[in-house]
């Protein structure tokens, strides 16, 4: 914990000190990290790995932290933030274009770090337990900011048997304005990562605390997902003395996050990353509890909704984990 807190509050400072500048990070010389706002789970992480980033490779790297990842996705493509921390769902759907209706065609991933999971919540004395029972509430299903947590917000209320017409749906800008709006009572319900700072903070300074609704119904399987949302499958977690929150077992959505990055990035710049992070890891895995649910064998896990960079497909084959999944993945996208 010491060693978490530590690269948070350095990485921090090394932000607040550099700031952020347009134009190609990677040729000023300089590594950005682009994220969610501060408090986030992709900030807190994205902290962590700059931290270690910057001490291997020994160079500057900045953490800039966005309002959501739908603003600096196009960024990343763009090549004017050298990676970010994004959600196979998300980056996914601004390569297609099926989120804004240009596709950024030029968004590469560099690795797979870990799988997010993600679920409604509401007051804990509100007594609802279960998603399905949020028909009538007023509940969170937009966030302007984050297109990929509003797809999976949908996609989880029709796994429980409900559509966004049998709730008060309500939009905001992220993941903080949705859980401010849970605290001040008036919405009933929003969504976030579990056990991320803005969700604990949630938990200490509502009365009696907040609960993850539990995914359940006959559309909650990997299956329903497949077809809905690929990407996306249904995940038990159970009480953590890291998320005191947690009192009994919970089903949420789940998803993975991947390091992403722009087609223009270097072979050279691209290897030299994944070789501090390959290196690292599982330090990183020790620091910061989320990333547990990855691995540096499963860095080039094959759940990618965008092509892997050459250089990250040269690298996980030198280091035997390129598989037949990663083949077959690739070559989807050149259809």
């Amino acid at each position: 914990m010491k060693a978490f807190l530590k690269g948070i509050a350095a990485t921090a400072a090394i932000a607040a000190v550099t700031g952020f500048a347009g134009g190609d990070a990677a040729a000023q010389g300089r590594v950005t990290i682009g994220t969610n706002p501060q408090g986030s789970l992709y900030y807190t992480i994205g902290s962590g790995i700059a931290a270690v980033l910057q001490e291997e490779m020994q160079r500057p790297v900045t953490v800039q932290p966005f309002t959501g990842s739908s603003v600096y996705l196009p960024l990343i493509s763009a090549g004017e933030v050298t990676v970010g921390l994004n959600s196979a769902i998300d980056a996914g759907g601004w390569y297609t274009g099926e989120t804004s209706g240009e596709a950024l065609s030029d968004l590469r991933v560099l690795a797979r770090l870990w799988p997010l999971r993600q679920a409604y919540i509401t007051r804990a004395d509100d007594g609802i337990t279960e998603v399905g029972e949020l028909a009538g509430k007023r509940v969170v299903i937009d966030m302007t900011a984050l297109t990929g947590v509003s797809t999976v917000n949908r996609a989880t209320l029709l796994a429980a048997g409900l559509t966004p017409e049998d709730v008060d749906a309500i939009e905001v800008s992220g993941l903080k304005a949705g859980l401010d709006a849970l605290v001040e009572g008036t919405v009933d319900a929003t969504a976030a990562a579990i056990g991320i700072p803005l969700t604990q903070q949630a938990n200490a300074t509502i009365p009696g605390g907040i609960r993850y609704l539990s995914l359940t119904g006959e559309n909650a399987t990997t299956e329903f997902f497949d077809a809905e949302l690929p990407g996306v499958y249904p995940l038990e977690v159970g009480p953590n003395p890291a998320m005191p929150e947690i009192t009994e077992p919970v089903v949420v959505s789940a998803y993975d996050i991947f390091l992403t990055t722009s087609a223009s990035l270097s072979d050279e710049e691209a290897t030299n990353i994944l070789t501090a992070l390959y290196d690292a890891f599982p330090q990183l895995r020790e620091d910061y509890p989320p990333l547990r649910g990855g691995s540096q064998d499963g860095l080039g896990f094959s759940s990618n909704t965008v092509p892997y960079h050459p250089a990250a497909i040269a690298f996980f084959k030198d280091k035997g984990l390129w598989s037949d999944e990663n083949e077959a993945r690739e070559a989807t996208f050149a259809e």
